[in-house]
């Protein structure tokens, strides 16, 4: 399918044309039931929708239990089960979980379909075109058959912004020409990024539903020169050399309280009930406080982190509070999405409405915060009530020893403050 005529379906949802209207009517008695070929799929999103073809791959299982439809998207060692998936004539509706995406397409036989994925965070007119089509298929096409560049291991990477100099550190693993990794920023990691190397080219990408990554570089000799891209509206150039030294800023000091004011906060948990750190239900309880929001992937990856922990611990007096800033500023709408995050997740612990996800907006509500650095941040609390340790970010599992020891070192510091007698 040319992707001309997907960027006509992707005008005709700019233009906001009711969906029906870019629709058949609904199969008659004596159409065949829709149906698409259980298996391996593989999805190329164009970024480019002004010229030419950028496209960011990526792989999915077509799922079919009873009569309902389901997708398991790859990236990586990561598997996003999608339950919602609505076949109608020719017409399919994909909705991501946990985040406000979805994909709206038509159907060209059973083996391909092809549409736009509309991201909701990102406005009403953010559509992205795509092609979906049945068949192994690699990620990245090979694109040569000469010995790929060896880039195994811990990379010093810069990403540029005008002035501005982000450090991180890559991480990659390499089998053959099969690339997984990661690169960890100061705020956070790009999770689970999946691609191939060449002799002279690194291809990566990844797709969750909420972000869609495509990084690509030059390789010469130890160094990497490329351009990083989030959707299509926004990219960055980057470059990396080999420095397996390399650091980043400690975690644990790069948040720092405003002494003006104490640790503290109320607000509704998800029946409208206020929960104050007052409360008779967190005095003399070792607490993880945790600032996130359902429309970030790395407090995904927390937050099953951090009920393993309230599972593990909260029989020795654990409790671990998140409070979810939005970016709907509708009540309505952000108690919707942490109860689909609450539920999907199989969350344990308690989950406050804090309100929009806005700079001042925090500060207000939690001005013992001198400056919210990233989602997620994370507050250990004592038994005393004073805060211990401060976590900036989070070494997420894309990332993976790192992972390992990010997740150690906060369960020894919430192990150590539970040995603590009560006050």
């Amino acid at each position: 399918m040319a992707f001309s005529l997907i960027r006509s379906l992707s005008i005709c949802f700019l233009l906001s044309l009711s969906l029906m209207a870019c629709e058949p009517s609904a199969p008659t008695a004596t159409e065949p039931a829709p149906a698409l070929a259980v298996g391996i799929w593989h999805m190329a999103l164009d970024l480019d929708s002004t010229a030419g073809e950028l496209l960011l791959p990526f792989q999915f299982d077509v799922v079919k239990k009873k009569d309902k439809w389901g997708l398991v998207i790859h990236n990586q060692d990561e598997a996003i089960a999608v339950d919602s998936v609505l076949i109608t004539g020719d017409s399919i509706l994909i909705r991501m979980p946990f985040f406000d995406s979805d994909f709206h397409g038509q159907l060209h036989g059973d083996s391909a379909f092809s549409g736009v994925w509309l991201n909701h965070y990102k406005g009403p007119g953010y559509a992205i075109p795509f092609v979906a089509t049945a068949g192994e298929k690699p990620r990245f096409a090979a694109r040569n058959n000469t010995a790929p560049a060896s880039i195994a291991g811990d990379w010093e990477v810069h990403f540029i912004d005008g002035d501005n100099d982000e450090p991180a550190i890559g991480i990659f693993s390499v089998d053959g020409s099969r690339v997984k990794g990661s690169f960890a920023t100061e705020t956070g990691d790009l999770r689970f990024q999946e691609g191939i190397v060449t002799r002279d080219s690194l291809f990566l990408s990844s797709f969750n539903g909420s972000q869609a990554f495509l990084v690509r570089a030059a390789v010469r000799n130890d160094s990497l020169v490329g351009e990083f891209r989030s959707g299509y509206r926004y990219k960055q150039a980057w470059y990396g050399v080999r420095n397996p030294n390399f650091k980043l800023a400690d975690d644990e000091t790069a948040t720092t309280m405003d002494p003006a004011h104490p640790f503290a906060f109320a607000f509704p948990d998800l029946k409208g009930e206020i929960h104050r750190s007052t409360d008779k239900e967190y005095q003399g309880q070792v607490m993880v406080v945790e600032i996130m929001g359902t429309w970030c992937p790395n407090c995904l990856d927390q937050a099953t982190m951090l009920n393993g922990f309230h599972e593990k611990y909260s029989a020795d007096g654990l409790r671990v509070v998140g409070l979810a800033f939005e970016r709907s500023a509708d009540t309505k709408t952000s108690v919707a999405a942490l109860e689909r995050f609450h539920h999907g997740l199989g969350i344990g612990y308690q989950v406050l409405y804090a309100g929009v996800a806005k700079a001042d907006t925090v500060k207000a509500k939690l001005p013992f915060i001198s400056q919210l650095k990233s989602y997620p941040t994370t507050f250990l609390v004592g038994r005393d009530g004073t805060v211990r340790h401060i976590y900036t970010g989070i070494y997420g599992p894309g990332t993976g020893e790192r992972y390992v020891r990010f997740k150690d070192r906060m369960e020894n510091a919430i192990v150590q403050l539970l040995q603590e007698p009560k006050p």
